[in-house]
């Protein structure tokens, strides 16, 4: 009988352990592991030199050097600058820069941290990528390219990094955010199912929110493009990719419907994430908004 008791004890211990250890591989291992792959830099390969018609320029945000391409444009006209989403960089975006700089618009492109030419090795998508384009906004607002304003254009998390750092500037005198997420929280909550089939109930998502704040250093809660939105001052054309099952129409409406002052909701048919600008009204609907808002 002693012996059937310690053996049941040893099982129980065992259960006890196995229980311990796959509550902390479900609860604390898998929530590090997708903080890793929710924060982790995204860079390619990048061009040494900028092409021909661009100059080089270093900009500064929390202490790490972020890497610009400029374009000079014509007096009277607006710069622009251009924010890639995740995984990107401005490479991406020079034949896009070639067509503003054709309406006479200084272009300022810019890598965003841990993408690209710019330091930095983790992503907040959008929160502290803010700041990249606030730098961005700031050289400008100094500079004689951005004596008339500026006009944002974000893609993604660049959409969201542009409309957190446009709200409440007087010197943004437009916003043009393509696939913007809502919330961070609603946007890890959307992922989780759509590629992994996690329910947004399941504590594995708010953990892995929590362990990707403490490991980049953010409050998730204040990356919030609808409340950008409310207080953005300047026009908004927000776009819709219509193929889009990232950032639906449902998730980009919440955005456009925050903003209060005078906008355009475009939604691109048939366009794939970012792909908006592939269709044949891109540029009319673009160049469109901006002249009915003066510029």
């Amino acid at each position: 009988m002693a012996a059937l008791g310690s053996l049941a004890r040893g099982r129980g211990r065992r259960i006890v352990l196995r229980t311990i250890f796959y509550s902390a591989a479900i609860f604390v291992g898998l929530p590090l592991a997708f903080a890793h792959v929710m924060t982790r830099a995204h860079r390619g390969p990048v061009s040494p030199t900028p092409p021909a018609g661009w100059g080089a320029l270093s900009l500064h945000a929390d202490g790490l050097r972020l890497r610009a391409w400029t374009a000079p444009g014509r007096p009277g006209r607006a710069a622009v600058v251009v924010a890639h989403g995740v995984g990107d960089s401005l490479e991406s975006f020079t034949d896009f820069g070639r067509s503003l700089r054709a309406r006479g618009h200084p272009v300022l492109l810019l890598d965003l941290r841990g993408h690209g030419g710019s330091e930095g090795h983790l992503s907040t998508l959008g929160g502290h990528e803010s700041r990249d384009v606030g730098a961005a906004l700031d050289h400008l607002r100094g500079d004689p390219a951005g004596q008339e304003g500026v006009i944002v254009i974000g893609f993604s998390m660049g959409a969201v990094a542009s409309l957190l750092a446009s709200a409440g500037r007087d010197d943004v005198r437009a916003v043009v955010a393509e696939a913007p997420y809502d919330t961070y929280r609603n946007t890890i909550r959307h992922h989780a199912w759509l590629l992994y089939r996690i329910p947004r109930w399941l504590p594995i998502v708010p953990l892995s929110i929590a362990a990707a704040e403490w490991r980049a250093g953010f409050d998730a809660d204040d990356v919030d493009a609808v409340a950008a939105a409310r207080r953005l001052r300047a026009p908004l054309l927000a776009i819709v990719d219509g193929a889009d099952d990232r950032m639906p129409e449902a998730v980009v409406r919440r955005v456009f419907d925050a903003h209060r002052g005078p906008g355009r909701l475009w939604v691109a048919p048939g366009a794939g994430h970012v792909g908006a600008s592939l269709l044949p009204d891109y540029w009319p609907v673009l160049t469109g908004f901006l002249e009915e808002h003066g510029l």
